[in-house]
């Protein structure tokens, strides 16, 4: 919240009912991307098989290069392909050479770095971010690096990094790891905000599941939140017209299903000019290909 403001931003917030809880992600970002339910492997694999029509194509028709940003991508994606992402920057473009924070390996503030230093043309950008380490187990959960540059260097971090790996899962006990994670996604996201203060960046911030039982307790409901940060008033007054909120704190009841969130984010953006990076947080033509 302070960064927004320092930054000159302002921010709107809902919550919508996502189509899967506790895992299956990537049943959530077709829904999203795509604004149809698909609930389960079936779905998703008939959607597969159409052509595709989803929010990247709507982005890269308003003169869009579209990015997805995956570094929990390790192995050959074909189905990426429907997507129709200009690029899409998996784990092996993105040359993580730092200590690996468990299966997952890539710090998410490490991705996003990485991103930033690899050349771009003059189009604004829309990234489809599928952040990974609040991912489970949540152990070990990287310590944020305040000084950006380090990232890619040959120490990336201080003798915290050493403890963090330390650390191992208690699998009796996730809640407190999941809070870590969700902290340390706080953190790098007010960074983020605060190294971009100059540029016209927009972030949707969406959780695409409730973490498992384990975590969320019985009978948790699925709805996740959903933010948008912007200093664009258009668009931040365009969402509050299907049902946002100002703040941060996500209003009791939904908006409608994550579905939904495909038709309220078009319209919210063709009020105001294409000429904004947004960056979609969350999942080829050219698997692991970096040209962003």
């Amino acid at each position: 919240a302070q960064a927004i403001e320092r930054t000159g931003r302002g921010v709107v917030t809902a919550q919508v009912t996502a189509p899967t809880f506790g895992g299956n992600s990537w049943l959530s970002h077709l829904t999203l991307l795509s604004g149809a339910e698909v609930a389960d492997p079936d779905a998703y694999a008939r959607d597969m098989q159409g052509a595709p029509h989803t929010l990247v194509q709507d982005f890269a028709r308003r003169g869009y290069r579209t990015v997805a940003l995956m570094p929990g991508l390790r192995q050959a994606w074909p189905e990426g392909a429907f997507y129709d992402f200009d690029s899409i920057v998996g784990a092996a473009a993105l040359e993580y050479r730092g200590p690996e924070f468990g299966w997952w390996r890539i710090p998410d503030q490490y991705a996003l770095a990485r991103l930033d230093a690899m050349p771009r043309d003059a189009r604004p950008r829309f990234v489809f971010f599928t952040t990974i380490s609040s991912h489970a187990p949540f152990r070990p959960t990287p310590p944020y690096q305040p000084d950006w540059s380090r990232l890619q260097g040959s120490t990336p971090f201080d003798a915290d990094a050493d403890a963090a790996l330390a650390v191992q899962p208690e699998w009796t006990n996730l809640g407190p790891a999941y809070g870590d994670t969700i902290a340390y996604a706080h953190d790098w996201l007010a960074g983020y905000l605060e190294r971009h203060a100059a540029d016209d960046l927009t972030l949707i911030v969406l959780g695409d599941h409730q973490p498992a039982a384990a975590v969320s307790g019985e009978g948790a409901s699925w709805a996740v939140p959903v933010h948008v940060v912007s200093r664009r008033a258009e668009v931040l007054r365009a969402l509050q017209r299907s049902g946002f909120l100002p703040g941060l704190q996500p209003p009791a009841g939904q908006v409608g299903r994550m579905r939904d969130l495909r038709g309220q984010l078009s319209a919210a953006f063709s009020i105001d000019a294409p000429r904004v990076d947004v960056a979609g947080l969350a999942g080829q033509r050219s698997v692991g290909q970096a040209a962003p």
